[in-house]
């Protein structure tokens, strides 16, 4: 915008407002150009953005989260991403019972069998679902491992209509997990958080509860990501 448009804009006199922007200009926070004497965002706001970003990156975001759910349930807290067609694992939180899962911050596991995995690939954009079913080979990891795409997209449906994603003894006999996807401020899946343990803590009459808690954390880092509800 021009001197004389943001004056009036403003409702300010002409004086006042160019000693403002002359002083945003000096500190980098606007800039004006050569061309037509407008005045723009300048390379200070970058700056400012890219510091915002850094501290609500998705492990930042997630750690308090993750904690919680850590001392709700007791079980282990992962927070996962798709990375080359794999479950990532970014942030864990291990469980303070003597019979816990394994994974590792860094370790890799198949998004057709974890729920992990079922949560970000239900809310991936078509055309990326579909490059990554088909570079799924959807191996068996236990006897109820998915075997197949339409399956697995049944699957998915379910876990959209849930808001939650459950992954039950299919990477490890006796393991159960559930997860909730994470957005980010343009509404694209970030990653997931999930809970996961023994199969035997995971009884229908406490499945929902652990469901319900993992849903509203994600929620709730989603929000830290800036994400709005609607977008």
């Amino acid at each position: 915008m021009s001197l004389i448009e943001l004056t009036e804009r403003l409702n300010q006199p002409k004086s006042s407002t160019y000693r403002i922007l002359l002083t945003l200009e000096n500190r980098g926070f606007i800039a004006r150009s050569d061309e037509d004497g407008k005045y723009c965002l300048g390379y200070k706001q970058l700056m400012l953005t890219r510091k915002l970003l850094e501290r609500n990156n998705l492990r930042a975001a997630a750690w308090q989260e993750m904690k919680r759910l850590s001392e709700l349930f007791g079980d282990t807290v992962n927070l996962g991403v798709l990375a080359e067609g794999s479950v990532l694992y970014v942030e864990i939180i291990e469980s303070n019972h003597a019979l816990r899962m394994t994974d590792t911050v860094g370790s890799k596991a198949p998004v057709h069998a974890t729920a992990i995995g079922k949560a970000i690939a239900a809310h991936l954009p078509q055309g990326e679902l579909d490059a990554l079913l088909d570079g799924c080979e959807y191996e068996a990891l236990t006897e109820r491992t998915i075997r197949s795409r339409e399956p697995f997209l049944d699957e998915l449906a379910k876990v959209r209509k849930a808001g939650y994603a459950f992954d039950n003894q299919e990477v490890v006999e006796g393991a159960c997990c559930v997860a909730a996807a994470v957005f980010n401020m343009f509404g694209h899946v970030a990653g997931a958080i999930s809970v996961s343990g023994p199969v035997h803590r995971y009884q229908p009459d406490k499945a929902p509860e652990i469901a319900a808690q993992v849903a509203a954390s994600a929620k709730a880092v989603s929000r830290k990501l800036g994400f709005a509800e609607g977008n």
